[in-house]
Parts: structure tokens; sequence; C-alpha cells
């Protein structure tokens, strides 16, 4: 009898904790801070590490820190308009800084390719190429490349912006990261062309073997020529729809070229030409969806490949491989984790790790080869808590004609059952995938108490040549009615809520939420489309894509090819279906999904005399990016949301901009259109 008294005790505590737990709620500016360290990198004698960091105002570091000591040895500054797109040691002495550049006319970093060097005393700081040459008028952007030799650097250059109609001719310069004297070595025999090179023997310069580009106007299209044997070049195109053999690189001897596949099947798999024989052999494939990457030892051979099926997965190839046996290990410390090895010395002793996973965005570690040591360096985001974050799981369903479809759930710690559901759908549409990885929105949603649900809808990316291109120009349809099947396996399973259901997306995302409510009236109770498409035929005529050949034959084929069908798949033109509770979001110089989906949209909902609401950003392009902004974005959603499927009712009053405005904070322009709703 004591037994069972002390039993049930335990049991009501074990409740009063798991209920305290699921209520415990994450302080919500948490989610907005800066990582504490981008990029970090090892230097090449191990003595140092390199790391980038951007500041709460705006401004970003560039640092140097002394291993030994943990002291700063230099910090580089730049104030306001930069952005760090990678950091690298050249060699001990001197560090290599690739800039995008934050534009006036949006907020973000809209041009790309500045290049800055830095001695590690902070010394000797120059701006090393400034995007000015003759080939383009002053307005390219240099991307840094292979090493050359101690003093040179590959620079790929190419023009900034998207003003060309055409695909770009690339040029290859030769650039000394001392003084920024630049060589031209070649152009690119091929639009948006890429060399391949065929390592030399000991002492010898490389040869270029392939070039792999682009047609002048097709995203899809392939172009690859290759150097025969008595000197000439044969030239090939490739559809990617219909399959096609791209050359990716050498072997570091030169032996074997490996090839990326999509012929001998749907799905990506790798290839290894032996150069001599000619025998093209198949290393891997997987069955449903492409290899992500590949992973090579310091002398380039391949040990394996990375899969995502539903989680990731590393597959050995080579598993006597030493690598391999590393990460094996690695694997088996760090369970339910992403592992990458971000930089190494030059000896190959110690290894920078970096390690992520669902709820937490990464740690760093060292790990010495030559004892086996794994010891803790730096947490990236230290207020963020695995333990209080959801966790994310792989689900998968069959769609109503039977074909599988994978989706990642992220639930509110301590629920599962009667949730109020958002399906969060990923931008793109095509090419693009959700992946299962630490993601600041899931972890946001989960926190307020909302389940998540993220649908690789067909038409995404990553599952194979079939599953992505057979479906361009199904906007809409069978790739909306995936979203709608996901939503009714979710209530099936007991997960959602059916009566408190709604949309959320950016982008694609945004016309999917939008035309979901169009499609299923009575399914979801509220929409929220952010930076969205929601004209089809206003998407043919305005924005960046539309600006070049290639954008305009890729709408053809991805939008339809007639006015009416793409009227008819437009959220826009079919208001009159809605009856929903709407917000829409937009930044004003958003030149993607063009500004004037957003007014003709709102226009449409005002002529049906619904009620919505709308929230517009004036300097953020497609999609905000400042802190400021995301804050007040996410507290706006949050009280819609809760008016809508959470605790409130949808005709309450929205909430005062002293709720949702930081103090100090300008206020985005914020509107209710009043109107009906269910009618």
């Amino acid at each position: 009898m004591k037994f069972k008294f002390i039993l049930t005790l335990m049991l009501l505590m074990l409740n009063v904790l798991h209920i305290s737990n699921a209520q415990a709620k994450v302080p919500f500016d948490n989610f907005f801070r800066g990582l504490e360290y981008g990029n970090l990198r090892l230097s090449p004698d191990g003595k140092h590490f390199l790391a980038g960091k951007a500041e709460d105002n705006g401004e970003l570091h560039i640092f140097i820190i002394n291993r030994k000591n943990g002291e700063l040895v230099s910090d580089m500054k730049f104030a306001g308009r930069y952005g760090i797109q990678s950091v690298n040691w050249a060699n001990n002495e001197r560090v290599l800084v690739n800039l995008g550049y934050d534009s006036e006319l949006q907020e973000g970093f809209g041009g790309t390719g500045r290049v800055v060097a830095m001695d590690i005393d902070g010394k000797h700081n120059d701006m090393i190429w400034e995007g000015v040459t003759s080939e383009y008028g002053g307005r390219e952007g240099g991307a840094i490349m292979q090493k050359l030799d101690s003093k040179h650097y590959m620079l790929m250059v190419a023009p900034s912006g998207t003003s060309m109609s055409k695909f770009p001719f690339y040029y290859y310069y030769k650039i000394n990261i001392y003084t920024g004297a630049t060589k031209k070595l070649y152009r690119s025999p091929i639009r948006a062309g890429k060399p391949i090179i065929k390592p030399g023997k000991k002492g010898e310069k490389g040869e270029i073997t392939h070039w792999v580009g682009k047609l002048p106007d097709s995203f899809d299209h392939t172009v690859i020529r290759e150097k025969q044997k008595d000197g000439s070049w044969k030239e090939t195109i490739s559809n990617a729809s219909e399959g096609e053999r791209i050359p990716l690189a050498y072997s570091s001897d030169g032996k074997f070229l490996f090839y990326r596949d999509t012929i001998d099947a749907p799905t990506t798999g790798l290839m290894k030409l032996n150069v001599e024989t000619g025998e093209m052999k198949l290393v891997y494939r997987h069955p449903k969806v492409d290899y992500s990457q590949t992973l090579k030892d310091e002398d380039g051979n391949i040990w394996g490949v990375t899969v995502n099926p539903d989680y990731p997965k590393t597959i050995y190839l080579d598993k006597d491989n030493y690598y391999a046996q590393i990460q094996q290990k690695m694997e088996a410390t760090f369970k339910h984790s992403i592992i990458q090895i971000s930089s190494k010395t030059a000896d190959n002793n110690e290894w920078l790790v970096h390690v992520r996973s669902d709820v937490h965005p990464g740690k760093y570690y060292i790990f010495n080869q030559f004892d086996g040591s794994l010891k803790f360096l730096v947490n990236r985001a230290e207020w963020i808590k695995p333990q209080e974050m959801a966790p994310m799981h792989a689900v998968r369903f069959n769609a109503r004609d039977g074909l599988e479809i994978n989706a990642l759930l992220t639930l509110p710690k301590g629920k599962s059952k009667n949730l109020p559901l958002i399906i969060l759908t990923h931008g793109g549409p095509h090419g693009i995938r959700d992946y299962w990885r630490y993601l600041t929105e899931h972890q946001l949603l989960a926190n307020e108490g909302y389940a998540v649900l993220a649908v690789n809808y067909r038409g995404s990316g990553g599952f194979g040549r079939e599953f992505l291109y057979d479906w361009y120009g199904h906007w809409g349809l069978e790739m909306q009615d995936d979203l709608t099947d996901a939503t009714h396996w979710a209530i099936q399973q007991g997960i959602a809520d059916k009566e408190r259901i709604c949309m959320y997306g950016a982008s694609y995302g945004g016309y999917a939420s939008l035309m979901g409510v169009v499609r299923e009236p009575d399914l979801y109770k509220c929409t929220i489309g952010y930076v969205g498409v929601y004209d089809l035929n206003v998407m043919m005529e305005t924005g960046d894509v539309a600006l070049r050949e290639s954008g305009i034959n890729y709408l053809n084929w991805a939008l339809g090819d007639t006015y009416e069908k793409r009227k008819a798949q437009s959220p826009a033109p079919n208001a009159d279906k809605i009856k929903s509770a709407v917000f829409l979001m937009h930044g004003e110089r958003d030149y993607r999904a063009h500004f004037k989906n957003f007014e003709v949209m709102r226009d449409a909902l005002i002529e049906k005399g619904h009620r919505f609401e709308t929230l517009t950003i004036p300097r953020a392009g497609h999609g905000a990016r400042k802190a400021e902004s995301r804050k007040q974005i996410w507290c706006r959603m949050f009280d819609f949301l809760d008016r809508n499927i959470g605790s409130g009712n949808p005709m309450d009053p929205p909430a005062t901009a002293a709720e949702c405005v930081p103090e100090g904070d300008p206020e985005l322009p914020f509107n209710l259109y009043e109107g009906t709703l269910g009618e």
C-alpha cells in the first residue's frame, strides 16, 4: 500500500513537471539574436582562429583570436553596408574575406563580390578587389576560387545584379593577395562557364579538360565543352528534365573523373570514369533521393556521400578510409546531429568540427588526429538551449494518387495531439526542399504552442528528376493537393485540431498559402502570405526573373503557357472563393515577387469586401533581413494567429503599435481592412 502511494505521488510529480516544461516559453528575443560566431576557421598552423560576426547594430566584424590565450589579436570592422559571404585563411599570416554588398534598395545583401585581405595583426587591411574591370563596365562581382601559389588565388569575375538578358561569360583572373594586382587568365568559352581542371603531375600546371555552363536563355540546359585527344573541343547540350551526365571534378591523381548522373535513373547518382580505359562505373545512387554532397579525404578520394531521405545520413563507400572511420566515431558521439569538418591545419593533424542539429544551430569542437581527442571549443548560440527547443520529426504520407510524400513535423514541447497547426510551405518551388535541421521559424511557432508541418510537395528538389520536372506547370493543382492531403493526414493522426489550421509561407509559399484557401475554403481558418506571388500573369511581366530570356522561358514552363491557365491557377483572380482570415506581408522593394503582387491581391480582397490585414516593409526586398523588422513581423503574425486559431476571436482588434514595435525601432506600416469573414 505504501509503495502504491509513493508510485502515485511520483507520477503526479512527473505530470506536474511535464506540464511545467510544456508551458515554459523561451524568451521571444532569443530567436532574433545573431550567432556568436560565423564562418569559424582554424589557421593552417593551428595557432589562431578566424571568424565573422554581425552585431545587432549592423556592424560587421572579422576577428582573429590567439588560440593559446584566447586573446583578440585583431578586429576588422565594416559599418553599415557589407555582409560576410565567406572568410578563409590564405596562409598563416593573411586572411581573405568575400563580402556581400548591402544594397540601398533593399534589406539584406543585394550585390556581391568585394574581396578584402588582412594580416593577422590587423595591418595591411586592403580591399584587393572592388568589382571594377573593363569587362562589364565596372559592375562586377568577384569570387575567390582555388589557391594558385603562396601569393596568388584564382578569382572568378561575373557581372553584378540582374540587368543582363542572357547568362554572361565568366572571366578568370590571377589575383595577388598582397597587392591586389590582377592578370586575366581566360574567359569562359561558354556562358556561365566553369572549368574542370585535371591535376598535373608534381610540379606541373593542371590542364582544363572541360567547361560546364549554360545556354544563353535556359536554366535547365547544360552545355559541356570537352577537350579531345587532338586538342579540338567537342560541345554537347543536355536537358535536365530528360537526364544529363555532368563532370564534377578529378581525383587528386587525375586518374578518375567524377560525374553527376540522372540519365540512368531519375535520382542523382555519382559516377566515376577511368580516364585511361574509358570505363564508367556507378559509385552510388539512392533509390528515392538525390545525394547531397560527396565526402573526401585530403587526397581527394571520395569515401562517402550524404543523403537526406528523412534524416541526414552518411553512406560509407569506403569504410576502411581513415576519414570514414573518424566520421563513424563522431556520429556515435553526437547522435542525431549533422557533423561537418569546417577546416584543418596544414599538417592535417587538427580538424575544426561543426556539430548542429534540429534543436541547436551549432557548436565547434577540435579533433586531434594524433591522439584521437575531441575537445569542445565554442557554442555559436549559448542562449539556445537544446532541451528547450522542439525536436523535428520526419514523417511520410501517401497523397490521393498514392505518391509517397515526405514532410517534417515540429511539435510544441510536451504536446502531440489536438493542436493548432501551421502548414509552412517552402519557397522556390522547383529545386528547393525542406531538410531536417534547426529552423528559427519552426522553433518560434512551436514555442508559441503551434504544431508545424513542412511538406516536400511534388515539384520540390532533392527527390529525383521526375519528382521535380514532371510538375512544372502544376502550380495550384497537384502541387497544392499535396499540401491539402498533408493537412488531412495531420487531422487523421489526431495531431491537428481541424478547427484550428492555418497556412503560412514565403515566396511560392505565400502563393500556396493563398491558393490553399482558394481551393479549400472550409479547411483553413486563416492564411498568411509573405512576399508571395498572387497573380501568375503579373509574375510573367514583373520582377527580376522576367528580366532574362532564361527567366521568361522558365516562367512559361513553370507557370503555364497561356494567360487563361495562369489566371485559373492564381489566388488574386479567384479571391471571391476565399472565406478565411488573410494576412499579407510584403517588402516594398521586392523585385523577385514584385510588390505589384501584393497590390493586386490587396485590391482583389478589398473589392470582395473581405476583412484582412497587411504589413509592408518599406526597405525590404524579397524578405526582411534586419532583426527589428523581423521582430515586428513575428509579433504581428502571432497576434493574427492567436486571434484566429489560438485563444482569441478573429474579429477582435489587432495588437496596437505599442504592443508590436520594439522601443526605438521605426514602425512598419500595418493596416486592417474592415469587412466580413466566412461569407
